[in-house]
């Protein structure tokens, strides 16, 4: 398969010479497939008679989604036709829908190696990061440019040479110039002697000729009105050309002023009556690169038509799905347990703060000196790097680290701005590869990559790709811990909870993964016997498939223990998988005196009680340990937001009254009918309904283990004992006057 990018300056003639060249090919059997970069979406257009085509971002935008039969039609000679198309005129960026749509199309099915020529055909009046995807690794392997001898078309022509060159490495891309005829003088040689300087040559010209508009009218291809005509012939010697090519070159483009002179020289003997005033431009001293602007927003419903005088509306888009954070912050909070590693955040400052904000383990140690190294660097990208491109801030900022710090790994992750822009990450990381900087990348242009969680199993998969060494022998009585929660506040007491009960079952852990380990730890997670899920939720459950399959690793289908029942469980497990059954039974037996002992004390209080519970996920350890104290457990209300994120426990459907999709306005309804001693939920009620006593309970019990169910009632208990009208608030008739 070949893939090749046509370029050159809007209107000069692109579609037109690739729409014939296409099908000059064509008519020798080759299969054949034209892409339209350009957001005028008229590239293909005379392939497909006149008809303009639904294009890829039109489909993305209507229906959420594209079909690869919607966006991909059958021209003349059965060449296919794809247009990506883009956003309304001033508004978003033309260039990030290429990238978008590269992606789209290979999400939805679309197979190149079917095809002999796959054509891109793109926009050259600038080359930003979307209309320089057809130029990089991966895509077009070959570019044409197409110019005439208009200065304005051969600076286009110069600039895509310039932006062409940085993509050339370590092979030359560029395969030829191909000249559209526009009546300048002397314009075939000022045009051969253009191609000669930026280190290429003229493969073809195009005389101008009335043909082409009567085609055009006609919505034909030169090559369908008049295929025997000395035009058509021109075409297929183009095509002669491009089958059966030299090897492309990487291009010398000529600075501005010497493009100029070069022009100016050529056709007229004189040199230009200009010089340049470009001077290099200097970051001011007092500027800090700290410092950012913040934009405030407000909404209103409506807004006052001064002009008229009346109130008019005002409309508001379409509300979206909700997205729980950034894949950027979820990568985050996997990649900054590693305490020899150090992140580089390609993002605005302000992600950066959040990230940090929402991630746990802040800092790290390098070793055991208590070193400190800040494990999350941000490059702070400004308005100008979203015009200008990021690449050299980051470059820099990764070299800086690297002097400097001298950590284990460098990991780099992506905000939004940067997918949005198109930054060539890659190809950064790949060039100081061979200076021998190793950096890795974790992919997640922020919400574009999905959500935190999606964020967080990305950089787990990535780290386990990356570090797990597979070559390493099982060691007995080990386990590893996957998915802890690392923003719980618990999650490092629940570890001392969890290395008790190891410990009297004479186990280990080999590697949490990921918290608080180093990259030797998780090179040598294969270490372990069996892989134990530190929760049931989707993402972790996910993970853990991930290590069957990949991996190869055995899971302990319980997941670490919540409250006396599921520990019971937890426990069991254990000690069949290790054979330690003895020691998992007297375990056992130990902690249900203790249990029982601290049930009788709480009984007194909560016995007979009755409890209402809104909840948004599985929460059996609170259920069991409520049972347990023979409280009565009149209905539980799942917030169907929230619910739908992961599985609610079967286990006491038909004993206790459950109603999915639970809306939190009827909560106050369902207290008045059922008369609650207590009210137990997951958020704090809007309103609440007076003599009812309320309590915020966490999604997880405070602790791991036989007790975190008990421990939990009982902090319960002392909060209900503190009198909920202070006893000052009754002496207001001390501060009255007499009179």
């Amino acid at each position: 398969m070949r893939s090749i990018a046509i370029y050159g300056k809007g209107g000069i003639g692109k579609s037109t010479i690739l729409s014939n060249l296409t099908v000059a090919l064509a008519e020798r059997g080759h299969k054949v497939l034209q892409i339209g970069c350009d957001p005028k979406h008229d590239s293909t257009r005379l392939l497909l008679g006149g008809f303009t085509q639904s294009t890829v971002l039109d489909q993305l935008n209507s229906f959420g989604s594209i079909s690869l039969d919607e966006v991909m039609l059958t021209g003349c000679h059965g060449i296919k036709c794809i247009e990506s198309g883009g956003p309304e005129p001033g508004v978003g960026c033309a260039g990030r829908g290429v990238i978008q749509m590269v992606g789209l199309l290979k999400d939805c099915g679309l197979d190149t190696q079917k095809f002999d020529y796959v054509f891109f055909d793109v926009l050259g009046d600038v080359v930003c990061g979307g209309f320089a995807v057809p130029m990089r690794s991966g895509y077009a392997n070959e570019i044409y440019i197409v110019t005439s001898g208009e200065f304005a078309a051969l600076y286009a022509a110069n600039n895509i040479a310039r932006g062409l060159r940085k993509y050339s490495t370590p092979h030359g891309k560029l395969g030829g110039v191909i000249g559209n005829e526009r009546g300048v003088k002397n314009e075939r040689a000022l045009i051969t002697e253009f191609a000669k300087m930026i280190g290429t040559e003229l493969i073809a010209y195009i005389p101008k000729s009335t043909l082409i508009s009567e085609a055009e009218l006609n919505s034909k291809t030169v090559m369908e009105y008049a295929p025997e005509s000395e035009l058509a012939n021109i075409f297929r010697s183009l095509a002669d050309i491009v089958e059966y090519r030299k090897s492309p070159v990487t291009p010398t483009p000529l600075s501005d002023e010497k493009l100029a002179h070069f022009v100016t020289e050529f056709n007229y003997g004189t040199k230009p009556a200009f010089t340049s005033r470009v001077k290099s431009a200097q970051r001011h001293p007092s500027v800090s690169s700290a410092q950012a602007s913040i934009s405030h927003l407000s909404f209103q419903k409506e807004e006052v038509d001064r002009s008229k005088g009346h109130i008019r509306e005002i409309s508001f888009p379409k509300r979206r799905e909700t997205v729980y954070g950034c894949s950027l912050a979820g990568a985050y909070n996997a990649i900054c347990q590693l305490k020899d590693a150090v992140t580089i955040m390609h993002a605005p400052q302000g992600c950066a703060y959040i990230s940090l904000c929402t991630s746990m383990g802040i800092s790290s140690y390098l070793n055991d000196k208590a070193t400190a190294l800040p494990n999350l660097l941000c490059t702070n990208m400004q308005e100008r790097d979203m015009v200008f491109g990021g690449e050299k801030l980051l470059r820099d900022s990764i070299l800086r680290i690297h002097s400097t710090l001298s950590p284990t790994a460098i990991f780099v992750i992506t905000s939004c701005p940067a997918g949005i822009i198109g930054e060539d990450t890659n190809r950064i990381i790949e060039q100081l590869k061979n200076e021998g900087i190793e950096v890795l990348h974790v992919h997640s242009d922020g919400v574009m990559g999905g959500e935190f969680d999606a964020g967080m199993l990305g950089a787990y998969k990535f780290v386990a790709e990356q570090f797990i060494d597979e070559s390493t022998s099982v060691i007995d009585d080990t386990i590893n811990i996957v998915g802890e929660q690392n923003l719980s506040i618990m999650v490092d007491q629940n570890f001392a909870e969890l290395t008790k009960i190891l410990h009297y079952l004479g186990l280990k852990v080999n590697c949490r993964f990921i918290r608080n380990v180093s990259l030797g730890n998780i090179r040598n997670f294969k270490k372990a016997k069996v892989n134990i899920p530190a929760t049931n939720n989707p993402m972790v459950q996910t993970l853990i498939n991930f290590f069957e399959t990949r991996f190869h690793m055995e899971t302990l289908e319980a997941p670490l223990p919540l409250a006396f029942e599921q520990t019971t469980s937890f426990i069991r497990a254990l000690g069949s998988k290790f054979a330690k059954e003895s020691e998992a039974d007297k375990l056992i037996v130990e902690a249900k005196t203790n249990y029982d002992r601290r049930l009788s004390s709480l009984r007194e209080y909560f016995s007979g009680k009755r409890v209402l519970i809104y909840s948004t996920q599985n929460i059996d350890w609170l259920i069991s340990t409520l049972i347990d104290l023979d409280v009565e457990i009149v209905k539980i209300g799942l917030y169907n937001q929230f619910y739908q994120r992961g599985p609610f426990s079967a286990k006491y459907e038909g004993k206790i009254k459950i109603e999915p999709n639970y809306s939190f306005e009827k909560h106050e309804q369902d207290i008045l009918e059922n008369h609650p001693d207590f009210v137990f939920m997951n958020y704090a009620p809007k309103h609440v309904v007076k003599g009812v006593k309320y309590d915020i309970f966490p999604i997880h019990p405070p602790t791991w283990g036989f007790y975190g169910g008990t421990d939990y009632v009982s902090r319960l208990l002392s909060t209900l004992k503190i009198p909920f009208i202070e006893g000052w608030k009754f002496d207001e008739h001390l501060f009255r006057s007499s009179s």
